[in-house]
């Protein structure tokens, strides 16, 4: 079963449940100020260990102060209005203190919503396996997320290859956006891992060593599938861009084409329009023999043109 946990906002007895020592889990989702120092006071946490995993920026990192250990990671999200699709990363941060873990995110069930998982081992029994399965879910989530970005841009390439829409285009752009910020937190994620592994920053059994090698496994897994798709969508952009250009310079060279074939009858009406005596002039047909000059000429570069497989 999961390890006994307060949610800040939804437990009235929260200050009870510091000062009891009853929760073994404490989760802050978007606190206040107010709840951050009621936190920091009672713990005996540094505001700041509190503070940084709300900015949207933070990037991944191991910090100690005193007893208190600080882990950041950043988790994957994904939202998705009417078919389009954003995907984004988060940071979360995991405090070690007390016998206590305390998760603070800026999105509201973040952290519940991954340790309440029971279908997937391990099951969290302990601090540090609850930051564990916090590390093997997030790995999956990234990979989830990824098998979807592969599934919108098949979308998007069967589109593109009917006709060239700006939509399935910047589609593709935003897809290659959030690999490259998925890519990055994977690996930066990694790194905390590795680091928990030496064993310097939290004493680390045997068992718990373990379960750390399969978070390292899964991520490493999410970042090779977030480097193979990264490629494929950048071989794939590279594809449509020479297609877009291969058929601008087709419309070009036929629009050329038209433009020679249409120069030559105005050229020749032209030089009727003229108020000057010209050949044939006062011949009581000019006017035809004029449209038949202009139609074998047009119809002498056209058939060049076809010929030569310019048009």
């Amino acid at each position: 079963m999961l390890a006994r946990y307060v949610n800040i906002k939804e437990e009235p007895g929260f200050a009870l449940c510091l000062q009891g020592q009853s929760a073994d889990w404490i989760n802050l989702e978007n606190p206040t100020p107010e709840e951050l120092a009621q936190v920091a006071a009672e713990l005996d946490v540094p505001p700041l260990f509190l503070a940084d995993p709300l900015d949207a920026m933070e990037k991944p990192r191991v910090d100690q102060e005193d007893e208190a250990t600080l882990l950041i990671i950043r988790l994957p999200v994904h939202k998705n209005d009417d078919g389009d699709h954003q995907f984004g990363t988060i940071p979360l941060g995991m405090i070690l203190v007390k016998e206590k873990l305390i998760t603070v995110c800026s999105k509201p069930s973040l952290a519940q919503d991954i340790l309440s998982r029971g279908n997937r081992k391990p099951r969290p029994l302990s601090q540090l396996k609850m930051v564990m399965k916090i590390f093997i879910e997030s790995s999956i989530d990234f990979m989830t997320h990824l098998e979807l970005m592969e599934d919108i841009t098949d979308i998007a390439e069967s589109a593109l290859s009917k006709a060239q829409h700006n939509e399935q285009i910047m589609t593709l752009l935003r897809i290659d956006k959030a690999l490259i910020n998925y890519t990055v937190a994977l690996k930066s994620n990694r790194a905390i891992i590795k680091k928990l592994l030496e064993g310097n920053i939290v004493p680390l059994p045997e068992a718990d060593g373990n379960l750390l090698d399969h978070a390292l496994t899964e991520i490493q897994q999410a970042i090779d599938m977030a480097e193979i798709y990264g490629q494929i969508l950048g071989s794939l952009g590279d594809a449509f861009g020479n297609i877009i250009n291969n058929n601008l310079n087709k419309i070009m060279k036929l629009l050329t084409g038209v433009t020679i074939i249409l120069m030559l009858p105005t050229l020749i009406v032209g030089a009727y329009g003229m108020n000057l005596v010209l050949p044939m002039a006062q011949h009581p047909k000019a006017f035809w023999i004029v449209a038949i000059l202009c139609l074998l000429s047009s119809g002498g570069v056209w058939i060049f043109f076809w010929r030569k497989k310019w048009i």
